[in-house]
C-alpha cells in the first residue's frame, strides 16, 4: 500500500460500501439476534453489511476491518470517514495525504498486518461457549478462519453453508 497507494484507492473507489445491499444471509443473522440466540458474528468481510442489516456493532467482529473509520498512517490519528470517502471517490487521495500528514486508509487489515485485538479476545471468549457454529460463505482456506471449526468443543454441531 505504501509503495503503490494508487492501486488501493482505485479498488476502494469501486468497492466502497453503500453500493451493495445486505443479502438474505445477513438478515438471517439479524433474525438470530432478534430471537436472542446469536452470540457473535465473526466476519472476514469489510463491507459492513451486517450493520446495514441491523446487527448491533457489539455483536459483529470485523476481523479484516471495515470502512466505518479511517486512520492517517503518518500520524496515527483518526480521519473522518466521510472526508476519506469523498476524497477516494473523487480520486483525490494525494490531497488527503497532504492535508493529514500521511497516507490515509480505511481501518481495514491488509495481508501481513495484525488482526484487531478484539478478534482474538472474543474468539477465545465466545467459541468455547457456542452450542452451534454456523460457517457461511468461506472456503475455510484462509487462516485464522480455517481453524475456527476446531475452536468449539467436540460436541458442538457445525453447519457449513456455501
Amino acid at each position: 500500500f505504501r509503495q503503490h497507494p494508487d492501486a488501493f484507492y482505485q479498488l476502494a473507489r469501486e468497492m466502497w460500501p453503500g453500493q451493495y445491499k445486505p443479502t438474505p444471509a445477513h438478515y438471517f443473522l439479524r433474525l438470530l439476534h432478534d430471537k436472542g440466540i446469536l452470540l457473535r458474528v465473526f466476519t472476514q468481510n469489510i463491507d459492513s453489511l451486517e450493520g446495514q442489516a441491523g446487527l448491533p456493532r457489539e455483536k459483529v467482529v470485523q476481523t479484516h476491518g471495515h470502512f466505518d473509520s479511517a486512520t492517517c498512517l503518518g500520524t496515527g490519528k483518526p480521519v473522518p470517514i466521510q472526508v476519506v470517502k469523498e476524497a477516494v471517490l473523487a480520486g483525490k487521495w494525494k490531497e488527503l495525504r497532504d492535508e493529514y500528514g500521511g497516507l490515509v486508509k480505511p481501518d481495514i487489515v491488509f495481508f501481513g498486518e495484525n488482526l484487531p485485538e478484539r478478534y482474538g479476545r472474543l474468539r477465545q471468549q465466545d467459541l468455547p461457549k457456542a452450542d452451534l457454529l454456523i460457517v457461511m460463505g468461506t472456503s475455510l482456506k484462509v487462516m485464522p478462519f480455517a481453524s475456527t471449526m476446531n475452536d468449539v468443543t467436540a460436541l458442538v454441531p457445525r453447519l457449513l453453508i456455501n
